[in-house]
């Protein structure tokens, strides 16, 4: 047991005080609200949140346990001052191609029903390189799903965070498809918001 009789007691409530920011400096370098850097491609600044959202499509009448799955990353494109706000879209999937009688959807524009609001996102007609993006961001690991980037502001990505239910309505040439929430990340969308905001 630490007998603190002989200590000098301001001396020890600055140490418990060093402790405690260290601690809190500690966890805030495991989840940082965003990740910023230099797109060698664009030459753009590029903040992104640091877990997109997945949303997923069960498919069972293809495979048992496969789907079709939507990551949406949010992020800031800063071009020499000039601010844009983007959600980065991949549309991938774990059902075999060979099994598939329709390519994956490349929907434009985009549906993303937030509650009661449904918010209409749309590339513009740009490419990704076109709208600052070179490098490709938050890829889904083993995957060759080309990126598009949907415009949006920030307002529209604050509301999005805030969203008790969030889904994806995406058309295909044969059907209409709602793509539910398969990995809540809000929080992390929370964070970019409040980064973005400059409330850090």
């Amino acid at each position: 047991m630490l007998h603190t009789a002989g200590f000098n007691r301001p001396l020890i409530g600055l140490l418990a005080a060093l402790v405690a920011m260290h601690g809190a400096g500690a966890l805030a370098d495991e989840a940082p609200p965003a990740r910023e850097y230099l797109d060698q491609r664009t030459g753009a600044t590029i903040t992104v949140v640091t877990q997109p959202l997945v949303f997923a499509y069960a498919r069972p009448e293809l495979a048992a346990n496969v789907r079709d799955y939507a990551t949406l990353a949010a992020a800031r494109v800063n071009r020499s001052g000039k601010l844009t706000y983007v959600l980065i879209a991949y549309f991938w999937s774990t059902v075999d191609p060979r099994l598939r009688e329709e390519p994956l959807p490349a929907p434009e524009p985009l549906l993303l029903q937030a509650d009661d609001r449904r918010i209409q996102l749309s590339t513009h007609g740009q490419r990704s390189h076109e709208a600052g993006i070179g490098v490709a961001v938050d890829a889904p690991p083993g995957s060759n799903a080309t990126p598009r980037v949907y415009s949006t502001d920030l307002a529209t990505l604050r509301f999005i965070s805030e969203a008790r239910q969030l889904t994806l309505i995406v058309d295909t040439e044969r059907s209409t498809l709602t793509f539910g929430l398969w990995e809540d990340r809000r929080p992390a969308l929370k964070g970019l918001v409040r980064h973005l905001s400059g409330a850090d």
